[in-house]
């Protein structure tokens, strides 16, 4: 599957890199990485100040974003999500960024506009226990 967006053109301001990386037409997309807390989706979830969010532009391939997420992860020990907005229940959009390794979580707004918001975190976070019954307690 290829991406069926392009998301807006990446900020000028406020990126901490970004990646020439494989596009789906074959031409170059631009992936930008930035702290999720430098950007408009901090207020939109509880946005920790570890966590990363991708920014794309272009039409890279969802497994060219898999292993630049996994990169992600692996260059900061306490990142506990990179987060992806894509167009609100824009399904084929969607659709992609679980094909490369996230999962929906929340619609969301901002002043820009309505985004569904994936995540993809690593291992760690993902093992920790999801209900209160699992959280081991000292006797």
């Amino acid at each position: 599957m290829t991406t069926p967006f392009i998301h807006r053109s990446l900020p000028v301001e406020g990126l901490d890199e970004v990646h020439l990386i494989t596009s789906a037409s074959e031409r170059t997309a631009r992936v930008g990485v930035r702290h999720e807390r430098a950007g408009e989706l901090v207020n939109a979830y509880p946005a920790g100040t570890h966590d990363r969010e991708l920014l794309v532009e272009g039409d890279p391939s969802s497994s060219a974003v898999a292993t630049l997420t996994e990169q992600v992860l692996r260059g900061d020990a306490r990142c506990r999500r990179v987060v992806l907005a894509v167009g609100e229940r824009d399904v084929e959009a969607i659709a992609w960024a679980e094909e490369a390794g996230f999962r929906y979580v929340v619609d969301v707004e901002t002043h820009s506009g309505a985004y569904s918001l994936l995540v993809a975190e690593p291992e760690w976070v993902l093992a920790q226990p999801q209900i209160l019954d699992d959280i081991p307690l000292e006797e």
